[in-house]
């Protein structure tokens, strides 16, 4: 979909403070091998800093940048993938009320690790329908930690979940960046990688089990989940999405400057990037391998340092690009105008 007059004017992060990953292996919290297959240097773990409040801090930053006051948002939309917070309570009304927010339209989004792209698609559709001075605040976060029922470290293969939050400020006034295109797949037929052999009732978190999905993808295999044709179905998804993204971008792949993809370990995310033949040296993966898997909040802050660090300068094109349950793959790609006011 193109996405013309989509403007960022702010990008706040929030990464907590990272533990080596060989403090991790000689602890016993991760597997040696599993340490050097990935490529995990370090990972943000936040300890007791929920969740909401890394996301206030990112939103903060990203408002203050902007120079948008809190007040005069059109929309907020909050992105989680674990939980965050009580049961039965809505973080982005916590948002509202620190922000001086009350009065915008907020909600929250959960789409897996691709909420931030489902949040680019409807703040643009929000935008269009509200005066041109009102700007969307989109913030995503999480904290993974805290709770007997998911191993950081373990609970997901050829990943490391990570504390952090990312937020951005869109609106239709011209920005430091400009959002040329998103959009999304979904390979249905691959609903149940991510759920393998668990009932739909009660949910599980209710009973106290624990998250595996390396144990759901190898129910899901076993029980014959992936065709003849599923990996190769993903390919030509995954290379008809990019094909569109640039198209309607009107750029090519050689135009793009850096992809950035989820802050998985090196051979995950070399086996995804490889049809695109995309070396690791244009991607964000260095700087992710410091930081691990925050969510859905993994491109907002590859973008952030990339502009932090001089590399996204006036004129350079990225690719956001992100795999999750569904499997769900979306992605973006956004032209830098501007030096931000911010930049060093």
């Amino acid at each position: 979909m193109r996405t013309p007059g989509l403007f960022v004017r702010g990008i706040g992060v929030r990464v907590a403070d990272r533990v080596p990953v060989e403090d991790a292996v000689a602890a016993g919290w991760y597997d040696a091998d599993e340490a050097e297959a990935t490529g995990f240097v370090s990972i943000a773990i936040a300890g007791d800093e929920s969740a909401p409040d890394l996301a206030l801090s990112a939103a903060r930053t990203a408002l203050g940048r902007a120079g948008v006051p809190g007040r005069s948002l059109s929309h907020l939309f909050h992105i989680d993938v674990y939980h965050s917070g009580p049961e039965g309570w809505c973080p982005y009304a916590y948002l509202q009320r620190n922000l001086d927010a009350a009065d915008v339209f907020a909600t929250g989004i959960r789409q897996g690790c691709n909420g931030m792209f489902g949040a680019l698609l409807l703040a643009d559709a929000a935008l269009r329908v509200v005066p041109t001075d009102r700007s969307a605040l989109l913030v995503a976060a999480d904290n993974f930690g805290g709770s007997p029922l998911l191993d950081r470290w373990r609970c997901n293969p050829g990943l490391v979940m990570a504390d952090g939050a990312g937020a951005l400020v869109l609106s239709r006034e011209a920005g430091f960046a400009e959002i040329l295109s998103v959009s999304s797949v979904t390979l249905a037929e691959l609903e149940g990688l991510h759920r393998g052999d668990t009932p739909l009732f009660p949910p599980d978190m209710t009973l106290g089990q624990r998250l595996d999905f390396g144990a759901r993808f190898a129910e899901f295999a076993s029980s014959g989940g992936f065709g003849t044709n599923s990996g190769l179905r993903f390919v030509q998804q995954f290379g008809a999405l990019v094909d569109q993204l640039l198209d309607e971008a009107g750029i090519k792949l050689d135009e793009v400057d850096r992809v950035l993809f989820n802050h998985a370990g090196r051979e995950l995310v070399e086996d995804r990037l490889g049809p695109l033949d995309v070396p690791l040296t244009r991607t964000t993966w260095e700087y992710g391998s410091t930081i691990g898997h925050v969510g859905a909040a993994d491109q907002v802050i590859g973008f952030d340092h990339l502009l932090d660090t001089g590399v996204a300068v006036p004129g350079t094109h990225l690719l956001l690009l992100g795999v999750g349950p569904g499997v769900n793959i979306a992605g973006a790609v956004v032209r830098v105008l501007a030096a931000p006011p911010w930049a060093p």
